[in-house]
């Protein structure tokens, strides 16, 4: 009885934290989407272009402070107050030096892209650099001890009061400076509420034991993620050099919502499940277990939106974002696509590092990068189509998939048979309902009309076939439901 309690108790415990970090992911985005909308009408498409160029050097550089060392702290069996203080130290300083060479090098960036004013830009938007060296330690205290209420709490107060400076400031004609104010606003609240609520007091003391395991574990991830992004801005950087601040605002924008429903999902899974799978890396029959039903609730819950947002493109990029922004739908297709299969190979990812391979993942993050910045080269040298440089993403996530699913295979017994019965209903459903959902778009009437038409349709569709595929987040819901209505009985 004491062990099934104790079981129980873990499994509702995850079950709370999946929830506060999928609540704390949608209330701000749904905030941030909600607001970026606004501004997407109220401002130009080159403002976001050159925000988007800046950010290629300022998401580098946070990598250095958000990745590696944070993780290891997550991610190490046993954690003391000594490893939190010297994974901060180490941290801070990395933030301060890289917003050196950052305020340094802005006007060399500046006369790479020829565009006024962008040194000033890089000064002021770099600040959150340091900030994000402070509250990632912050932010892994937190989800180590799984205290995700308490995210939920920093993130919607930080996205609130951000957004309303954005839209205060763009509606005042500030322009880009609007959406550079909105980014600083939200990295400085979020740090300074983490600061009171996390429970964490900043410490400076450094244990040599402590800095080394962090830096050689926190190391392999750091450069692992520095590969990745590294290929990813190269490919902003190509566009915005040899197409111009226009294009680049195009694919960013096509980029942007499939992936907010990427990284949102994908992001609030990895909080819970990383902690939790490290607690059973010792254990491969539960460590698989929790990687079955993290991928098969991932990928439920975010493949259905991606097929029926990509059904459903053109109306919305024409009701929300206007006729200036349609361009934008044929990247949100490319993306979309590419993104399809990202809870995969994120979740198993994180399983990878649970057991302490990150040196695996390193491997599978370089092949997969090199022949990403090699098709990147030969389109930008060759064919010189800003269309067909996005759709090497598709190529990039398919070896993605193949090279993670091989690896689970093969370090954590998850068979390809018990892959594809996880994978193909979810994927079954979703391109029926997505099917039906463009249908829906054809017909004649009031766009938004149609728009909302869409979504109802998508949803009831979705669910409908979720039963007869008798797929479990199907289950999921109805049990939730059907406590809620006998909770309800007995209170009255």
């Amino acid at each position: 009885m004491g062990c099934q309690s104790r079981s129980n108790a873990r499994k509702n415990g995850i079950a709370g934290n999946l929830i506060w970090s999928f609540a704390e992911r949608i209330s701000a985005q749904l905030v941030s989407t909600v607001v970026g909308i606004i501004l997407a009408r109220m401002l130009s498409p080159s403002d976001y272009g050159v925000i988007s160029m800046v950010m290629v050097f300022i998401t580098i550089c946070n990598l250095f402070v958000t990745r590696g060392l944070g993780t290891a702290v997550v991610q190490k069996k046993e954690v003391g107050e000594l490893d939190y203080s010297t994974a901060f130290s180490l941290n801070l300083l990395m933030g301060v030096i890289l917003y050196f060479f950052l305020f340094v090098l802005a006007p060399k960036i500046e006369c790479i892209y020829g565009i006024s004013h962008l040194t000033e830009i890089i000064r002021v938007l770099g600040i959150r650099v340091p900030l994000a060296s402070i509250n990632t330690v912050q932010q892994a205290y937190i989800q180590r001890n799984m205290q995700f209420r308490k995210f939920f709490v920093a993130t919607l107060f930080g996205t609130v009061i951000s957004c309303i400076v954005g839209l205060v400031m763009a509606y005042r004609g500030y322009g880009v400076w609007a959406l550079i104010f909105q980014y600083l606003t939200n990295a400085i609240i979020d740090t300074l509420i983490l600061s009171f609520v996390s429970g964490w007091h900043i410490s400076m003391k450094i244990s040599h034991e402590s800095a080394n395991y962090i830096v050689v574990f926190g190391g392999k991830i750091l450069i692992t993620d520095l590969i990745c992004t590294l290929a990813d801005n190269y490919r902003n950087f190509i566009v915005g050099k040899k197409f111009g601040s226009m294009e680049l605002a195009y694919v960013e924008q096509g980029k942007k919502y499939p992936q907010l429903l990427v990284d949102n999902v994908i992001s609030s899974i990895q909080k819970v499940m990383l902690p939790g799978f490290s607690k059973h890396q010792d254990n491969i029959v539960d460590l698989k277990k929790m990687l079955r039903t993290s991928i098969n609730l991932g990928l439920s819950v975010l493949v259905p939106m991606l097929v029926g947002f990509m059904a459903l493109s053109s109306n919305f990029v024409e009701v929300v974002l206007t006729e200036k922004w349609l361009p934008i739908v044929k990247f949100i297709l490319v993306f979309t696509i590419g993104y399809l299969t990202r809870v995969f190979e994120s979740i198993s990812h994180q399983a990878i590092l649970a057991i302490g391979r990150s040196e695996i993942v390193l491997r599978i993050q370089i092949f997969i990068n090199i022949i990403d910045v090699f098709m990147v080269s030969v389109v930008v040298i060759f064919i010189r189509d800003v269309f067909i440089l996005a759709c090497t993403t598709i190529v990039t996530t398919s070896l993605g998939v193949l090279s993670f699913s091989y690896v689970t295979r093969k370090y954590i017994n998850y068979s390809i048979k018990e892959q594809l019965r996880d994978v193909l209903p979810t994927l079954m459903a979703s391109c029926l309902m997505g099917a039906i959902v463009f249908c829906c778009g054809r017909l004649h009437g009031e766009k938004i009309v149609i728009l909302l038409f869409q979504v109802l349709v998508g949803i009831l569709v979705y669910l409908l076939l979720a039963g007869l595929f008798k797929m479990k987040i199907y289950f999921i819901l109805k049990e939730g439901i059907k406590r809620r209505f006998l909770s309800r009985c007995r209170s009255k």
